[in-house]
């Protein structure tokens, strides 16, 4: 059975890992998009921005690639730099400034066309989790903060701050009618509620981008 997060094809998109990918799929589901791009999960940040060099200079690529990439703790700024550098030698034209609608650089002499994304919102620090947080019941939602602060105040929580999201958004979940469901998985079940504002812009960068 082909494994749904390994897809390639003419329009691709890529993501860190399955978390990503599925929740791509639930929030296209949720919008109603048409399946006309694949979702290929590279593993981590080093995986993606490898595997778009690499589908770049092939002699057949594809016609469109998108790429979702953590901000992480090192910035908006930095990721695009990564980016930027990673394929440096393809001549791509970008902006001088993250776009909070998500960037789209125009295929380049033959190249394809490339769509970024940097979670959780193209300007600021963080991750997919910070991203999902804004889909949570907001009594609930700070509900799981005070756990998570009581937690790192008795000196029991072994987690990074940059990974605080992931803890809160995973708290929230575990108290939601069957525990313990993926994130993807969260959304289809309405545990997230994805008609946001980032939400939104999200999706319109996916149409943009693919359709």
């Amino acid at each position: 059975m082909a494994d749904i997060c390994k897809n390639q094809g003419k329009k691709v998109l890529l993501v860190e890992g399955k978390d990503d990918c599925h929740v791509v799929l639930a929030l296209c589901e949720y919008y109603a998009l048409k399946e006309v791009f694949g979702i290929y999960q590279c593993e981590n940040d080093d995986g993606i921005l490898k595997r778009l060099n690499a589908l770049i200079v092939k002699p057949d690529p594809p016609e469109t690639i998108g790429v979702i990439i953590d901000a992480d703790s090192k910035g908006v700024n930095n990721r695009l730099q990564q980016i930027k550098d990673k394929i440096s030698d393809h001549k791509y034209s970008f902006s001088k400034n993250p776009n909070p609608n998500g960037s789209i650089l125009q295929d380049n002499k033959g190249k394809p066309k490339i769509g970024i994304w940097i979670m959780p919102d193209n300007l600021n620090d963080g991750l997919l989790e910070d991203f999902l947080i804004t889909m949570a019941d907001k009594k609930g939602l700070q509900a799981a903060a005070e756990c998570i602060e009581a937690v790192i105040n008795k000196g029991v929580a072994a987690f990074k701050n940059v990974h605080k999201s992931k803890a809160m958004i995973h708290t929230y979940l575990a108290w939601q009618n069957e525990p313990g469901k993926p994130l993807g998985q969260s959304i289809t079940a309405h545990a997230l509620q994805p008609k946001t504002e980032i939400a939104d812009i999200f999706i319109q960068w996916l149409k943009n981008l693919f359709y």
